[in-house]
C-alpha cells in the first residue's frame, strides 16, 4: 500500500463544530499536551464537560483511552466531530472522505502524542504510516507499543484484525466508516457477517462525540471513558447544558423521549413550531 506523508492542516473550526468557540481557528499541534494526570476511578465517574475546543476533546479522548489502557482494555474505538475545513453553503465535505482526511491527520498526531507511557515526541514521525485503502482513505499509523486506524472500514476488517495480533499492543479504530444493525449489513451476509460484528463488539467505545439534529434540537452526544453517556443541547439562551445521562448508548428513539421530557424546549412544540425552527436554523447556517 502506498505510504503517505500527512502535513499540518490548517483547521477551521464552525459554529456547528463546537459550541462556544472563543475562536474561529485552531491550528492542530501534535506537540500540545495539557491531558490531565490519571486519577481515582470514582472521579473518573463524574460527569465530562462538553468540549468547546478541538483542542479540549483531543486531550478528553486522550485521558479516557490511558484510562482505558491502564484498565488492561487493548481494543479501542472512537468518534470525533470533525472540524470542517472547505465548507460550501451546499456541503460541508464537497472532497468526501479524501478532506475528512486532511482534518483528521492533525487530531491523530495530536492523540497519539505521548498517549503511551514514555512515548513522548515532538510528532509522530516514528510511526510507520500506510493506507489499506488509500480510496476511502483508510489509513495505519503504526509500531510496537501502539497502532491506530483512521476511517476503517467493512472491507478493511480482515487486514485490521492482523493488527490485533501483536500481545497487549493498544489498537485505536478512529470514525469507522460502517453502519452496524442495517437490514444490508456492510459487515456482509451469513457467517462473515456474525464474525465481522463479533470482532467489531470486542472494540470498547472510549471516546465519541457526535453532533446530529433531532426534533429540531441540535443535540451532543458525549462519552468518555469510564463515564457514562450524556446527552447535551442547546437551550433557548444559547448555552449547551446536558439533559440526560445513560449508562448504555441512547438510541435515536431514546434520545427523542430524552429531549420530548425537557419541558420548554423545542422538541415539545408542534410540529409546525418545530419546522419554523428548523428554517431559521436552516437560514442562520448558511450566513
Amino acid at each position: 500500500m502506498a505510504l503517505f506523508h500527512p502535513t499540518s492542516t490548517q483547521l477551521l473550526l464552525t459554529k456547528f463544530g463546537y459550541p462556544q468557540m472563543p475562536c474561529r481557528r485552531l491550528i492542530a499541534s501534535a506537540s500540545i499536551d495539557s491531558t490531565p494526570n490519571v486519577v481515582g476511578t470514582a472521579q473518573r465517574r463524574m460527569q465530562c464537560s462538553l468540549p468547546v475546543t478541538l483542542e479540549q476533546s483531543v486531550n478528553q479522548a486522550k485521558l479516557a483511552c490511558r484510562y482505558a489502557i491502564g484498565d488492561g482494555l487493548t481494543r479501542l474505538q472512537l468518534e470525533f466531530l470533525l472540524p470542517l475545513i472547505g465548507a460550501t453553503d451546499l456541503d460541508d465535505w464537497p472532497g468526501g472522505i479524501q478532506q475528512q482526511f486532511k482534518a483528521a491527520v492533525p487530531i491523530v498526531s495530536s492523540l497519539l502524542n505521548g498517549l503511551v507511557e514514555d512515548d513522548v515526541v515532538d510528532d509522530d514521525s516514528s510511526y510507520r504510516k500506510y493506507f489499506l485503502d488509500e480510496g476511502d482513505a483508510t489509513g495505519v499509523w503504526e509500531k510496537d507499543k501502539i497502532a491506530l486506524v483512521l476511517f476503517p472500514t467493512a472491507e478493511s476488517l480482515p487486514t485490521i484484525e492482523n493488527l490485533t495480533t501483536v500481545a497487549d499492543r493498544p489498537l485505536l479504530l478512529l470514525n469507522p466508516q460502517w453502519q452496524a444493525g442495517q437490514v444490508i449489513s456492510d459487515f456482509g451476509f451469513g457467517d462473515q457477517r456474525k464474525q465481522r460484528e463479533k470482532f467489531v463488539q470486542s472494540f470498547s467505545n472510549v471516546y465519541f462525540l457526535k453532533q446530529i439534529r433531532i426534533l429540531g434540537e441540535d443535540v451532543r452526544l458525549l462519552k468518555s471513558y469510564p463515564g457514562l453517556w450524556q446527552v447535551f443541547v442547546t437551550n433557548k439562551g444559547g448555552e449547551v447544558e446536558c439533559i440526560g445521562v445513560e449508562e448504555e448508548k441512547p438510541s435515536y428513539k431514546r434520545v427523542q423521549d430524552i429531549l420530548k421530557e425537557k419541558k420548554g424546549n423545542i422538541a415539545n412544540k408542534g410540529w409546525f413550531g418545530r419546522l419554523l425552527d428548523e428554517l431559521k436554523f436552516n437560514q442562520e447556517s448558511l450566513k
